[in-house]
């Protein structure tokens, strides 16, 4: 209807605007000196039509748009509609970050069960992420499938708790006593474990990616196939611990006590191993297979061994090609079939080693 009137007003101020104009064209045009007060009169009039004609040009251009605007206004309305579902959906979209974000970042609030905090408790699948545990006497505690990511267990007794399978990414164990633990296939990626006690511990395929265990004691603690992929295990204490087929890719054990450790078949690419005490320590193991004896080396590919104690340590068949050797103790270290390739050996003391048949291809230190 409006649409319509709108039609109407534009046709009717066209109708004007041309009979104006016609009007216009039938008035006589006189030159300005011959002038009379009638034809000045004309004169004026003219003035005053073209003006209206300018004017109602100007308004039928206005209607139109007007016009057009009341065509549509569905798709108008639509669009409008449109930016609204679209900005409501970003806002919500947002709240629900938000929300997740404060549940990850905010500490647990425990009930029931979870909230018995205490030594021997019974803490199963118990979501305690965040939490402040610090100096917590959670001996013997069961925690099975428990949540403990970022919780702080700064000088929390932990002994003889069963934790397999926990989440204990970025938390802090700072001094922590997690004597005969079970931590077996725990995941303790970026935690703090400094000067944590480790003692007989079972950490066997736990995830402690990036870890820092730096002056850890975990002497005789079950370390088989564990990855401590770029940890810091500087000055640890490991001795006689079972560390076979374990990940240490770059790992930083500068100054480790490694004495009488169990290294066979462990990954040691790239690892810092400077003044680290490996005496004793075992690095190879053989085994009967149907068909043919094998053996499980040690990848030492890399290494820095810098200043390192390996008096005694069984070394044979390990690959340390590329390591640096330079002034390690080598005394009487069995090298026998071991890759030593481009390896510096400069200042090292191997008085007693066996090299029977290892690959000396390009050693420095060996003139």
């Amino acid at each position: 209807m409006i649409t319509k009137l709108c039609n109407l007003v534009i046709m009717n101020k066209i109708i004007l605007a041309s009979i104006l104009s016609a009007i216009l064209l039938t008035i006589p045009f006189t030159s300005v000196s011959a002038q009379s007060p009638e034809e000045k009169k004309l004169k004026e009039e003219n003035a005053k039509l073209k003006q209206k004609i300018k004017e109602l040009i100007q308004e039928i251009v206005s209607l139109k748009k007007e016009n057009a605007k009341l065509k549509n206004p569905e798709k108008s309305q639509d669009k409008t509609k449109s930016e609204t579902k679209t900005s409501d959906k970003t806002a919500k979209a947002t709240k629900q970050t938000t929300d997740t974000t404060k549940q990850t970042t905010q500490p647990a609030n425990p009930t029931g069960k979870c909230a018995n905090l205490a030594k021997g408790a019974l803490l199963m699948k118990c979501d305690l992420h965040g939490m402040n545990l610090s100096g917590k006497d959670l001996s013997g505690a069961k925690l099975e499938g428990a949540n403990l990511e970022g919780a702080n267990l700064k000088k929390a007794d932990l002994s003889w708790a069963s934790l397999p399978g926990v989440t204990l990414e970025k938390a802090n164990l700072y001094d922590a006593d997690l004597q005969r633990a079970d931590l077996k296939g725990a995941n303790l990626r970026n935690a703090n474990l400094e000067k944590a006690i480790l003692l007989d511990a079972d950490l066997q395929g736990a995830n402690l990616h990036n870890a820092n265990l730096k002056k850890a004691y975990g002497s005789s603690a079950k370390l088989e196939e564990t990855s401590f992929i770029g940890a810091n295990l500087q000055g640890a204490h490991l001795r006689d611990a079972n560390l076979e087929k374990a990940n240490l890719y770059d790992a930083n054990l500068q100054g480790a006590n490694l004495q009488g450790a169990n290294l066979k078949g462990a990954d040691l690419r790239n690892a810092n191993l400077e003044k680290a005490d490996l005496s004793a320590s075992v690095i190879i193991s053989s085994k009967t297979n149907k068909m043919y004896d094998s053996y499980i080396s040690a990848d030492l590919q890399g290494a820095n061994l810098q200043g390192a104690n390996l008096k005694g340590a069984d070394l044979s068949c390990a690959n340390l090609e590329k390591a640096d050797l330079r002034n390690a103790n080598l005394q009487g270290a069995d090298l026998s079939c071991a890759n030593l390739q481009n390896a510096n050996l400069e200042g090292a003391n191997i008085n007693g080693a066996d090299f029977s048949r290892a690959n000396l291809d390009g050693v420095k230190g060996l003139d």
